[in-house]
């Protein structure tokens, strides 16, 4: 083997010696270009082939075996078995005229795949003219020739189905003349091929104003290289237009120059057609369903309407016999009472006067299950142990409940507070108790459990709890069951399935309202012959459960005035009246007032006052608690007595929490008024 001659491919002079001015110029390219992929050369008396590491990795060489030397053999292992037989002819071809080499083929990579690339190299000879050496460069032509690959497909599909495809297909150079068209762009423009081949669409269309907005959206695809769906309109040879959807893109030659436009357009005159159709149909299709929507709205709110008359039909139906019983009651005690005063027969009228008092607590009552049901009674919440309030009942329920009814109690441990009026918990749970025995006619069992409860979201519905931590409260019994019918109704005001004259219908009515208005809620899950389950859920409170006084328990007895001053607010004449006689007789002095701003007047005086015993709903532009706030500005430690038959739970929203302020609801007592007011103004 001949030793490595001393100048390498990275020193030849012949190297950049390609005689041919072709293969000069694209040497010069290719160096402009970057795409130089590796230099090679051969020393052809020892068949000796040295390259650099660009063209082992070309070949899918080793680069170490490339620098020491490699047969030409080993090299041309490498070049598709196609293209080998070429190669080796251009090679003999170049070493017997001993000139330029130039070839093209493909090369196995060491990823597997074969890439084009083109050898550029002359033979070099002795003194004596015989071959010496060959040198060379390689060049990258992958992606031109992938593009020519494109091309050639392209135009052979064009050429080849042109006849057979439907509608347009067409190809323009870059002056926007006519290269080639199928059967479809004949029939579209009327006329045979040789008219428009060569031509612009100015030159064969009939409408200029088409032609250039045709050639005007050519141009701007060929510029700018990036493929269009356009929709266009065309006059016909009939005269009339039909508006054609063209996908057009650029078009290229092999070395990757845009040289003109391929394009493809359908017929879509008869879908524009039935867009535009539904689109008519679907406006007056909308129009209609906007007046249907109107009309079932009036619909919907006269019915609304109607279900509103008719359910306060039934509900001032139900309070009105109610209270006309109770009312003829009264009447009657009275006037019975009168009579037998006028006659002097005294010893009758405490009784007369005793069936009068009864008439008017039940119709405070029925007041009060309307107030609830309503979410507007005057609660008076307090840290309550559920638990120890079902223990501190349940003799209670066990005598009204009967001795035929099993009743079981389970106290869950650790039960969390709960910040409720106790006092209404414990007629819910009583009414509840009552209502299960009645549906246990032979008898059976009663169960009340409570737990602690965490609430999931749901639906997000009007009557959906709030998700977080509740007190829960089951009364269970084994009774008849419910209907889904009657379960949807058993909240409402004055339903009820007892025989008339055994109910008035506004026990669960008034616990529904309890329930809501103490921020929890109450379900009732039941089915014919299956018992009935009522579920409480009362808000969880964060404070620890403290031992709870009784209502009244810290009350001293009324005392005698001692010449205290008493501010009494009040629109009812009668109301005030009252107040002010129990007031006097106590041995206090009175002042009056009818309105907020009367009252306001008085506490912003420098009166004495003492105690301020207002209504909550009081004309002249405040509520009694506003007033009660304003007056206390001037009178920090003033007691307030709030005394109300209907207020908004806002108004009443901590009233009674306050110090030095507590919330007496009518029809009350005067027993009950005296000890309140006795209180308030020996603990000031």
């Amino acid at each position: 083997m001949s030793e490595k001659p001393a100048d390498t491919p990275f020193d030849v002079p012949g190297l950049m010696g390609v005689s041919t001015p072709d293969a000069a110029e694209r040497l010069q390219l290719a160096l402009d270009a970057g795409a130089i992929i590796g230099t090679w050369v051969w020393h052809i008396p020892s068949d000796q082939i040295w390259a650099d590491e660009r063209f082992a990795r070309a070949f899918g060489l080793s680069p170490l075996e490339c620098a020491q030397g490699l047969s030409l053999q080993q090299v041309t292992a490498s070049i598709h078995p196609d293209d080998l037989h070429r190669v080796n002819s251009g090679v003999e071809e170049a070493l017997s005229r001993l000139g330029a080499y130039r070839c093209e083929y493909r090369v196995l990579h060491r990823d597997g795949i074969y890439r084009w690339v083109e050898a550029n190299g002359r033979v070099e000879t002795d003194a004596q003219g015989q071959p010496l050496r060959f040198p060379g460069i390689l060049i990258d032509i992958e992606s031109r020739r992938s593009a020519e690959a494109d091309r050639d497909r392209v135009t052979e599909l064009l050429h080849t189905f042109s006849a057979a495809i439907p509608g347009v297909v067409y190809a323009k150079d870059l002056q926007g003349r006519m290269l080639v068209a199928n059967q479809g762009t004949t029939a579209l423009i009327g006329k045979p091929a040789e008219f428009y081949l060569g031509k612009t669409d100015l030159e064969f269309l009939d409408d200029p104003e088409q032609a250039r907005a045709i050639m005007a959206t050519d141009r701007r695809i060929m510029d700018s290289g990036i493929a269009e769906q356009v929709e266009e309109e065309v006059t016909l040879p009939d005269g009339s237009v039909a508006t054609w959807l063209s996908v057009k893109a650029p078009l290229i030659n092999e070395v990757g120059e845009r040289v003109g436009l391929i394009g493809s357009s359908m017929d879509v005159t008869l879908r524009k057609q039935a867009e535009a159709a539904v689109k008519e149909l679907n406006q007056t299709l909308e129009q209609r369903i906007v007046t249907a929507i109107r009309e079932r709205e009036v619909v919907e709110e006269a019915l609304r309407q109607s279900q509103k008359m008719e359910a306060v039909g039934q509900l001032t139906g139900g309070i009105a016999h109610d209270f006309n019983n109770l009312l003829a009651g009264i009447s009657g005690s009275l006037e019975l009472a009168k009579m037998r005063m006028g006659q002097g027969r005294v010893e009758d009228v405490e009784r007369y006067l005793t069936v009068a008092q009864g008439a008017v607590q039940r119709a405070a009552a029925l007041t009060h299950r309307l107030l609830a049901f309503s979410r507007r009674q005057a609660l008076a919440p307090q840290l309550t142990d559920v638990n120890a309030l079902i223990d501190g009942m349940e003799e209670l329920v066990r005598r009204s409940v009967g001795p035929a009814i099993d009743l079981q109690v389970h106290a869950a441990p650790d039960l969390w507070a709960t910040l409720i009026d106790p006092a209404q918990l414990e007629n819910a749970l009583l009414n509840l108790c009552i209502n299960a025995r009645d549906a246990m006619p032979e008898g059976g069992r009663i169960s009340i459990a409570t737990c602690n409860e965490w609430v999931e979201p749901c639906g997000g519905g009007e009557d959906d709890l709030t998700p977080g931590e509740y007190v829960g409260i089951r009364v269970t019994d084994t009774g008849t069951g419910m209907s889904c019918e009657v379960v949807a109704k058993a909240f409402e005001p004055f339903f009820t399935t007892k025989p008339v004259g055994a109910g008035s219908g506004l026990g669960l009515s008034m616990i529904y309202g309890f329930a809501r208005q103490s921020g929890g809620q109450v379900r009732i899950v039941s089915a014919p012959g299956a018992g009935t389950c009522v579920c409480l859920h009362l808000p969880r409170h964060a404070a620890s459960l403290q031992p709870a006084a009784p209502l009244g328990a810290d009350f001293a007895p009324p005392l005698d005035g001692q010449g205290e001053t008493v501010l009494v607010v009040d629109d009812e004449a009668s109301v005030r009246m009252l107040v002010v006689e129990v007031l006097e007789g106590m041995g206090y002095r009175t002042l009056e007032a009818a309105d907020s701003q009367s009252g306001l007047r008085a506490l912003q005086s420098d009166a004495r006052i003492d105690l301020l015993i207002t209504d909550l709903g009081l004309p002249g532009g405040m509520n009694g608690r506003q007033m009660a706030e304003a007056g206390r500005v001037g009178r920090t430690s003033l007691p307030v007595l709030f005394i109300t038959g209907y207020a908004e739970t806002s108004v009443l929203d901590q009233c009674h929490l306050q110090p030095r302020t507590q919330v007496l609801t009518k029809p009350f007592s005067l027993q009950d008024l005296a000890a309140r007011i006795s209180t308030l103004i020996t603990t000031r």
